[in-house]
């Protein structure tokens, strides 16, 4: 069982870098937010959920594809295309993410998302190195998606390689939900591979039977739905014990 970073997370961090790209408009910006606070924060409306849910899943701290969509779907990108929903932009985001080497570039851009130190700020502009645009938004370090944004990455470095592919297959295989509707709405091919570039290429250099070996061989599978469950993290058992206690004490 993972740590702390999950799929859902990997997801969240889209998420809060979608709202930092200054996509999100006005009319979405507290309903996201709050979307994302939610999830970061003890929060009293967890006692009114049911007081005792189905599953994990059914915990508003378990996230998975529908939830994002639900939240998205009805928005507009700002200065988006038309017909392109936020829900558009962030899948985008996610299946960008093609590749074990794509996951580790991935959370080294996080640290974009966040205000740079005084004294890193200031080398920075001796250096001649340009601020971001001022287009962007760009977190606080002590802001609680900041915190979020640095605990996520403090995190990933700390993960051993095994647990990166774990990681990694268990992402793949939680955004499968959303892979016809992706590949509907940009024109893509429906290939077994589709979300991971290098397997995809390997299918066009060496073969199906070829590029099936080198999946067994990479991540000890040749189907996403055998990937490993890695869902569910230890902080999210934490807060599944938090929600049962605040349903007894509420009793």
């Amino acid at each position: 069982m993972a740590r702390y970073l999950t799929p859902s997370k990997i997801a969240l961090l889209a998420l809060v870098e979608l709202y930092t790209d200054a996509a999100v408009p006005t009319s979405s910006t507290i309903p996201i937010l709050s979307f994302v606070l939610k999830q970061l924060l003890p929060s009293a409306d967890r006692k009114s959920q049911p007081a005792a849910p189905a599953t994990l899943q059914s915990l508003p701290f378990v996230l998975e594809p529908q939830a994002f969509e639900t939240l998205l779907a009805a928005y507009p990108a700002a200065n988006g295309l038309p017909g392109r929903t936020l829900w558009d932009h962030f899948l985008k985001k996610l299946w960008e993410i093609d590749s074990l080497d794509a996951l580790h570039v991935f959370f080294e851009r996080r640290v974009h998302l966040l205000a740079k130190p005084h004294e890193e700020a200031r080398r920075d502009a001796d250096m001649g190195i340009p601020p971001p645009s001022q287009s962007m938004i760009i977190l606080s370090r002590t802001s609680p998606c900041g915190s979020f944004v640095r605990r996520a990455m403090v995190e990933f470095e700390r993960l051993r390689f095994n647990d990166v592919v774990a990681l990694w297959m268990g992402f793949a295989k939680w955004r499968q939900d959303t892979r016809l509707y992706w590949m509907r709405r940009n024109g893509g091919g429906l290939s077994k591979w589709a979300g991971d570039n290098a397997l995809l290429n390997g299918q066009l250099e060496w073969g199906v039977e070829e590029t099936e070996m080198l999946q067994l061989v990479a991540y000890g599978s040749t189907s996403i739905d055998e990937a490993g469950e890695e869902l569910i993290s230890t902080d999210d058992i934490e807060k599944v014990l938090e929600f049962q206690v605040e349903q007894m004490q509420s009793k």
